[in-house]
């Protein structure tokens, strides 16, 4: 683990919007879960648009079929999602953000707004875009 994950881990540094610019291979979810986070990943390598992205999150995080598929709905979720440490990891940000900028840009902001509000919201984007500007490196 690097410090900067154990430390987000272990609860000494302030969750949030965190690049991951560590070890490809590198099970974070895994070592998230054996330090008792809940983990949901997010893979948006194959999403087109706003719709099949609410598909994809409803399909991974196990949504129920009345998910309003809307920001709205998402913050919501995500609320609900925190009352326990919760770790995002988000594959394919860079990819959503050459065919749609400005969902990518506006899920981004939904993320950091979410994490500050909750004690224990995190998430990590693996191959982030290099214009976003996030709370910190992995």
């Amino acid at each position: 683990m690097t410090a900067a994950l154990t430390a987000l881990l272990l609860g000494e540094i302030a969750p949030g919007l965190f690049a991951w610019r560590g070890d490809s291979s590198r099970d974070i979810g895994g070592e998230a879960s054996r330090s008792g986070w809940i983990v949901r990943d997010l893979d948006t390598t194959t999403v087109q648009d706003a719709a099949q992205l609410y598909d994809q999150i409803a399909t991974a995080w196990d949504l129920p079929e009345w998910f309003g598929r809307n920001l709205d709905a998402l913050w919501d979720v995500l609320g609900d999602l925190a009352v326990a440490p919760v770790l995002i990891v988000w594959t394919g940000c860079d990819d959503l953000t050459q065919v749609d900028p400005e969902l990518a840009q506006t899920i981004l902001e939904l993320f950091r707004d979410a994490s500050t509000q909750a004690s224990a919201l995190a998430v990590v984007v693996l191959q982030a875009p290099e214009l976003t500007d996030l709370d910190g490196l992995l």
